[in-house]
This record gives C-alpha cells, structure tokens and sequence, in this order.
C-alpha cells in the first residue's frame, strides 16, 4: 500500500523552498510507493508545476496560511487532514512550519519541519531572540527537523538550541536536467530575489571593473530599480537585467553562476546550476561552504574578492565547470540522494 504524504508550504511562488517541494513530489511519486499530496496559498508555479502528480481533492488551497496567527486556517487544515488521513506531513517555509506542526499535534499524524535555512537567525532583526525560542518550543512537537546543510544543523544546536536528537541532514538534491548546451547569452548569470539579503549591488560594481565579461541578472523585486540606476550610473554595457524567469532553468546559456548574499541556507539557485556544470561564485555565509569543492570560489563579501573570484574562474572554465558536474552527481543528485529521504521517511513512520 502507499504511503501518503501532505507537503505543506506557504506560498506557490517561485523559490528554491518551492523547487524543494516540486523535486521531492515528482522524485516520489515516480516511485509508485507514495502518494502526494499539497496544502499551499493559491494557485501558482508550484501547483502547475505538480499538477500531473497530486490530484485535485489531494490539493488544499487557502490564502490565509499566508497569516501567522489564523485560527480560521489552522482548523481548516485540521479539517483537510481528518479527509486525506496522511501518513506524514512534511513542512516547509515559515507559516506551513507553525500550521504544520500544530496541525500534527492536534491529528496525531507525524510532522517533519524541513529548515531551508533559519530564517529566525538570518532575518530575525530585533526579534531574532523571539523566534528562536519559538522555534526551539516548535521542536519539541516536531517528529523531526530536516536541515539543508550540516552548518544550518550545528547553528541549530548551537544558536537556537534545538536537541542535537530532532535533527537530521540531508543536503539539498534536485532531478538532472537534460542539458544541451548552445550560444552562450552571458558569462555570468545571478538567480535571485532581488531584495535583502542579497548583495547584487556588489556583484554590479564587481563588473564595473569587468568590461570583457558579461552579466545577466534574472529575478525581480523591491531593489529592481535603484539596482538598474546603479549599474546605469557608470554607463555599464556589460550587465543585463532580464526580469523575473518563474521556474528558470535556462543555466546551460551562461558560464559561471554567481550569488553574492549576506546570507543563505543551501542555495538550490546554485545546485541548479552546478546540475548544468556551471563553476559556482558564491558568498561565504551559511551552507554555501558545502556547495564548493574546486568548482569554483567562495568569497567574502568585497569587491576585490569578487572581482578576482569572476576572473580566476572565466579563465578556468572549462575544468571547473567538471568538477562542479562531478560534485552535483556524487552529492546533489536527487536520483541518487532519493533513497536517503526515503529511508528517513520511512524509519520516522516505522519508530
């Protein structure tokens, strides 16, 4: 008989907790041994992007998870899970962590809390401490929390001071594409919201001392504008903003894949590239650490850094672009990777 599961994430948007889920759905679902199922905010790129894997009555949609504090939705989710009676739920993004977990309780069903990078330590400002603690409390009605990255499960331990026992690693790992590579449209391509905490500013002035080399910025958002007068100011020729791409997978049209960012979880922007065999640029923060392994460079957030860092790896394209295609295999493919989820799954359903 198949195993059920409810994946539950706060909005249908474009992202790489979005791409998580999509991934994790088809992956599974493939197997013949699952059964998929969605709670999310609206229709959007996540729900197309599934539909031929989680039927209709399978799919709850509701704007008011976008709500922390909705008692509306939380029994309307109770309600969804007394219907479907899933095995596991498994949530993601900060709103479906707290509805998931409560809703969990209140069901008897086991929840498993994915961390796509702690958003309480990264983006917690002055509330950091707050949601630390709610957090910590959080865990203790978890069946288990997922991690990203080894270094978001010791800042787990270490900052929010979850027991080291709720917590499980798995690296972020998504499906090969079919990779054909034509004309090159750039040299260098950035994938990415453009708000906080990403630095594109930076990597715009990095270019500025680039002229030979090409970049394309793909996302939008709140800095789109003052971003554009930036790289206007110096009359650059040299950078293009191309909009936002929902479900963009265009990496094998670029050399080198670059994210500048004051701070990450394990970015799946890169993973995707590095799928494509892109040498990955990326800021030392978070789990990015994990993604580098003499495919590329690892940078402080300075201008001379990432200069120098788009230079070297231009030039040394081509054998850092195996290697970043041999690290993706080995680490990062959800092909291989599937069997670690399930066995995690499974052991989780079976204690």
């Amino acid at each position: 008989m198949k195993k059920t599961v409810l994946f539950i994430i706060t909005k249908s948007e474009t992202g790489g907790a979005q791409k998580f889920v999509s991934e994790q759905i088809q992956a599974l679902s493939s197997t013949g041994k699952w059964q998929c199922l969605l709670a999310t905010n609206k229709k959007g790129w996540l729900t197309e992007t599934v539909q031929p894997f989680v039927n209709e009555s399978d799919l709850l949609v509701n704007e008011k998870l976008e709500r922390l504090y909705s008692f509306y939705y939380l029994l309307v989710l109770v309600k969804f899970i007394l219907r479907v009676n899933p095995d596991l739920i498994i949530a993601n993004s900060a709103n479906a962590g707290v509805y998931g977990r409560i809703a969990g309780l209140l069901t008897h069903t086991k929840v498993i809390y994915v961390s796509h990078g702690w958003s309480s330590i990264y983006n917690g400002g002055k509330l950091k401490s707050f949601f630390n603690f709610s957090e910590r409390i959080l865990s203790y009605i978890s069946s288990s929390i997922l991690c990203i990255s080894e270094t978001d499960r010791l800042k787990a331990i270490e900052i929010i001071k979850i027991p080291a026992s709720k917590l499980q690693v798995i690296p972020n790992s998504i499906l090969p594409p079919k990779v054909e590579h034509l004309n090159y449209k750039a040299d260098v391509v950035t994938v990415c919201r453009l708000s906080s905490p990403k630095r594109v500013d930076l990597l715009i002035q990095a270019m500025f001392h680039l002229p030979e080399y090409t970049l394309d910025i793909i996302g939008d958002g709140p800095l789109f504008l003052e971003l554009q007068s930036l790289a206007t100011t110096n009359q650059s020729t040299n950078i293009r903003f191309v909009g936002e791409k929902p479900g963009f997978a265009d990496f094998n049209q670029y050399k080198v894949f670059c994210l500048i960012s004051d701070s990450e979880g394990m970015p799946m922007s890169a993973i995707e590239a590095m799928s494509c065999g892109l040498p990955l640029i990326l800021s030392d923060v978070g789990g990015c650490n994990e993604l580098i392994f003499n495919n590329g460079a690892l940078v402080r957030n300075s201008l001379t850094d990432i200069t120098q860092a788009i230079k070297n790896t231009l030039q040394n394209h081509a054998y850092l672009s195996s290697a970043s295609k041999q690290l993706f295999d080995s680490k990062f493919n959800l092909n291989i990777t599937l069997k670690d989820y399930e066995s995690f799954y499974l052991k989780l359903l079976s204690s």
